[in-house]
This record gives C-alpha cells, sequence and structure tokens, in this order.
C-alpha cells in the first residue's frame, strides 16, 4: 500500500479467468462499523471514478429530527431547515404543551413546503413527515416549471402595468408562493443529492450539476421576487397618464429581458454554449435599451418617474438573472 495524503492507492489483483479484486482498509471497515457478508455500494461517477458507499444498508431508513419549541423562539424556521437539510420525519415538542398559536404557526409553515402533512398530532407533540420520495420528481421538469411560471409573472406584471390592471398585478404576488414551494422542494432534492451521491445516480445528475442546478433555481426565484416588485407598483399609477413612448421603451427591455432568460434556461438544460453566449452577447442591446427608458422618464412627474423607474430597474435585474443562468451552460 501507498499513501499520497489521504488517499490509498492499491493494486488490482486477478483471480480466475476475468475477475479482479480490490481489498478496502481495514481502518476504514472498522469506521464505518462493517463486518464480513455487508453490502456496499459501488458508483461509478460521470468521469468515471468509483465510490464506494457503505451506506448502502441505510438507504430505506427514515431520517428525523426534533423541535423542542420551548427552547427554540424561531421553531417554524427550523422546520423549513429541516424540511430542506432532507428529514423525513419532524417532531415538533413542548414540555408545558403546544398551544394554539404554535399549532396555527406550524400549519402555516407547511404551506411552503410540498409533500409534508401532519401525521400525529397530541397536546405535547406534532409529527410531521415529508410524503414525497427525494427521486419521484424529475428535477429538470422541475426547474421548467419553475421557470415558466416565473417568466409568465413578469409578462402579467408588465402587462399590468401597462393596462394598470390591479387584479392580475395581484395575481403575480399570489403565484410568487408556488414558486416558492417549488424552489424549497429543489433545494431539498438537490442537497440530498449532494449528501447522498446514489441519490444522484438515481435522478441523472452529477456533483456539478448539483452546484449549477442550485445557482439555477435561485436565479429563477429572484425572477420571481422582481416580478413581485413590478407588480407593486401598479396601485402607484391607477391614475396617472403614462406617455406612449414611456410604456414601449418598457415593453423594450421587456422583450430582450424575457429572450435572454428564455435562451439561457433552454441552454443550461441542453448544455448549449452557442446559445448560452448569444444571450451573453445581448447585454450591450439591454443596456441601450434600459438607458433609453431612462431618458424617456427623464422629464416625467414624480408619481410617475418613481414608481416606472422600479419597473425598468426589475426589468434590468430580470435579465441579469438571466446572464447568470447562461454563464452555468
Amino acid at each position: 500500500v501507498y499513501y499520497v495524503s489521504k488517499m490509498e492507492i492499491r493494486k488490482l489483483q486477478k483471480t480466475g479467468g476475468s475477475t479482479f479484486l480490490l481489498s478496502l482498509p481495514k481502518g476504514w471497515i472498522k469506521r464505518m462499523g462493517l463486518k464480513q457478508g455487508d453490502l456496499v455500494a459501488l458508483i461509478e461517477r460521470g468521469d468515471g471514478a468509483l465510490l464506494v458507499d457503505p451506506r448502502y444498508s441505510e438507504k430505506e431508513k427514515v431520517k428525523m429530527a426534533i423541535i423542542e419549541i420551548d427552547a427554540s423562539p424561531n421553531f417554524t424556521r427550523e422546520i423549513t431547515a429541516n424540511f430542506l437539510y432532507g428529514y423525513d420525519v419532524i417532531r415538533i415538542r413542548s414540555k408545558n404543551g403546544i398551544t394554539s398559536e404554535q399549532r396555527d404557526a406550524i400549519k402555516r409553515s407547511l404551506q411552503q413546503l410540498v409533500g409534508v402533512e401532519i401525521v400525529e398530532e397530541s397536546a405535547k407533540e406534532i409529527t410531521l413527515q415529508c410524503l414525497l420520495s427525494p427521486s419521484a420528481l424529475s428535477l429538470k421538469r422541475t426547474i421548467k416549471r419553475t421557470y415558466l411560471i416565473a417568466a409568465r409573472m413578469q409578462e402579467d406584471a408588465v402587462t399590468a402595468i401597462k393596462d394598470k390592471d390591479l387584479n392580475l398585478a395581484e395575481s403575480v404576488v399570489v403565484r410568487d408562493e408556488d414558486i416558492d414551494r417549488l424552489y424549497f422542494l429543489m433545494v431539498r432534492q438537490l442537497r440530498s443529492a449532494i449528501m447522498e451521491p446514489y441519490l444522484a445516480e438515481k435522478i441523472g445528475i452529477s456533483p456539478i450539476e448539483c452546484l449549477d442546478y442550485r445557482v439555477a433555481i435561485k436565479s429563477i426565484e429572484s425572477m420571481a421576487d422582481y416580478s413581485v416588485k413590478i407588480a407593486e407598483q401598479v396601485h402607484l399609477i391607477l391614475d396617472a397618464k403614462i406617455p406612449e413612448n414611456v410604456i414601449e421603451s418598457i415593453l423594450k427591455i421587456n422583450r430582450i429581458a424575457h429572450e435572454m432568460h428564455s435562451n439561457a434556461i433552454e441552454a443550461l438544460v441542453r448544455k448549449d454554449g452557442v446559445l448560452a453566449s448569444k444571450t451573453i452577447a445581448m447585454k450591450p442591446q439591454r443596456n441601450q435599451a434600459v438607458e433609453e427608458a431612462y431618458k424617456a422618464l427623464a422629464n416625467e412627474s414624480v408619481e410617475i418617474s418613481i414608481p416606472l423607474s422600479t419597473v425598468i430597474d426589475m426589468l434590468d435585474r430580470i435579465s441579469e438573472c438571466g446572464v447568470d443562468i447562461a454563464d452555468l451552460a
């Protein structure tokens, strides 16, 4: 055995006609608590490396977290954190009994978490369980679905500005909750895949893709947040008369931003470097459109210029989310 830092170099042994053997380090065997006859998983990574996972027999074990409400003023945040860390069961306990206000707070927190239900409830304990397996959903399809919701939110927010449609603006704000639910679900799935390589193999993504997708879904979530900010400006301009050239300048940025992030998502999913480069190359065009929009607002009243400057800024940021996604392709 030759040692290089913490890596051990071992020789393959051949027995019989075609069987190869490779011994495992005795110290590692002891640390993992393995014994003769135990099963381990061999996972071939995309780069050709072979991963030996000693937790093969633990794959079906339930991961459980316990939250003591009496010692945790931010227990709802702990619920979300444990969900994101991949816990299957979360037990919430209180020696003094769980109050009705605390129960309501717990139920409200579950509205953001896909697949989590209350399975047991008593005076002093509530048990939550995630009924959705991390491998049950296609991560790439979920990313695409989340993106389509966010992109629609942008279009509707800008339309609400153009038409002064308060109902449409309010619907954009409501849809942000769907984005948050899907975002948390994907973060849970990605964290589980990073911590458990067998799961990454099962859902068909590599460790580096886990990192890329984590950045991408945050950009999509930010797109939705910026669209909400646009929608929130509608009530400020209901009684204002907005010049047609100002509206047209905003619509132009909107079209450019949409093309940028639409191309970026396709480039990421298809690993298309040419399309990603096309997205990034649109930045000067975007910058010029933003500059023209601000110039169109220059002589307008404060009642118009302040909310519409916010709209322009948010669209600029949305387009930059497309650049961030394109950088990953």
